[in-house]
């Protein structure tokens, strides 16, 4: 009996710290000479709207990979915003993986620190100008406020909740329109990868650490 409370004792202990490994670990002090980070100079260049994408760790991010047909390195994306005069990355997250659900603003740090070294790449919508900049940080603002939990179905036809992409889509394409596709896409083709975000018909990249 004793080896067998043992044994989930370690068992418990071993869940613990996985999980504990596992959060975000967005608001925790962090070492920026020691991680992956993007420069002053790459910084500099950062505008409101630009899209940042990423691979993420973890189990989720692994099976998102070998889901997606992506010709980048690439799975998890996020908003750039200005709050408080700070870069900060607007995006939806699980609380499986975080310790807050759906939309959060996290500093931009932090975002690139949680991301597979060189994988960063970052693009910006043609023809975007700064009423058009204001709109988003607006619309940034007002999903912040709805507080929406994030969509584990991925269904991008629901409203009521959202991941990563859809929450861009649904701000870029439904609610301020500056964003048209082709009509050969289908829906999934759209909602279902991340390819619109770098495809240079529609996007300039900025930054590509995978060059």
């Amino acid at each position: 009996m004793l080896k067998i409370t043992i044994k989930i004792g370690l068992v418990l202990i071993l869940v613990f710290l996985a999980y504990k490994f596992l959060k975000d670990d967005s608001n925790k002090p962090y070492e920026s000479s020691f991680l992956y980070k993007l420069s002053s100079a790459e910084k500099s260049k950062l505008q409101d709207g630009d899209i940042i994408l990423r691979r993420g760790y973890g189990l989720v991010s692994t099976m998102i990979l070998k889901m997606m047909d992506e010709d980048y390195d690439v799975t998890h994306l996020g908003m750039v915003v200005t709050e408080n005069d700070t870069l900060k990355i607007a995006h939806a997250l699980s609380s499986s993986v975080s310790n807050q659900d759906g939309l959060r603003l996290q500093a931009i740090d932090s975002f690139v620190h949680n991301s597979h070294d060189n994988t960063i790449l970052v693009t910006r919508l043609k023809n975007i100008d700064s009423v058009k900049q204001k709109k988003i940080v607006k619309q940034i603002a007002y999903y912040k406020k709805k507080k929406l939990p994030f969509d584990h179905s991925f269904n991008y036809k629901d409203s009521t909740e959202h991941y990563c992409s859809e929450l861009i889509w649904r701000i870029y394409e439904h609610n301020l329109n500056i964003l048209k596709v082709s009509d050969t896409l289908t829906d999934e083709q759209k909602y279902n990868t991340l390819k619109t975000f770098y495809d240079t018909n529609y996007f300039d990249i900025i930054i590509n650490h995978q060059q």
